[in-house]
């Protein structure tokens, strides 16, 4: 009968009001100085094997770090 200690009884998780109001924070939030963000892409054929990437025209865009 313990499995059913919550059945019946008002249960509101402690994170629930800052979700709903928009005030929790999640990591997208977070910001640190010298951060950087990455794109992992996929093969668009179904078992493709990856043999060569030409990075050249991603690395000349500013910003980029190769």
């Amino acid at each position: 009968m313990s499995d059913y200690r919550l059945v019946g009884k008002d249960f509101t998780p402690p994170d629930v009001i800052g979700k709903v109001t928009g005030k929790a924070k999640y990591a997208e939030d977070f910001r640190v100085d010298g951060m950087v963000y990455a794109r992992m892409l996929t093969s668009p054929m179904a078992h493709g094997k990856v043999t060569n990437i030409d990075t050249s025209a991603a690395e000349a865009m500013d910003g980029v770090i190769g």
